[in-house]
């Protein structure tokens, strides 16, 4: 039963990567940095389920990370990473969010990118640990 609900958790963090892409090309970075941690999130929990069998109840990145970093060195260097994406979780969901985690106020075109392009990167380290 994990490894098909790993499984699922993949396919939706492929839908959320390819859907990330196609509003960033319309402009919506907050949409972009949103989607973009909502692909790692979920392809760090369908690892951890692969080879745990479960996952902390976090949407925090390098919580997750830090967890799959556990199972396989190969998640070290994905930790920094993990908390720039992290930091769009909240203020691309809620104008009212915590003042002050986004500076700058919303996510810039080159955070967006940066943000969808961690989260690709991740997406398939994953895909090739758990091929």
């Amino acid at each position: 039963m994990s490894a098909n609900l790993s499984r699922q958790w993949l396919e939706r963090a492929q839908e959320d990567c390819v859907v990330a892409r196609l509003v960033l090309r319309e402009g919506h970075t907050a949409h972009t940095c949103f989607l973009a941690q909502q692909c790692a999130e979920k392809s760090l929990k369908a690892f951890l389920l692969a080879r745990s069998t479960a996952y902390p109840r976090t949407h925090k990145l390098v919580d997750l990370a830090s967890e799959c970093a556990r199972l396989d060195r190969g998640f070290a260097p994905f930790l920094a990473e993990c908390a720039v994406v992290d930091q769009y979780y909240l203020p691309t969901r809620y104008p009212d969010a915590i003042p002050g985690c986004l500076p700058s106020g919303l996510p810039s075109s080159a955070e967006a990118v940066d943000a969808v392009t961690i989260a690709e990167r991740s997406l398939r380290f994953i895909q090739d640990q758990l091929a």
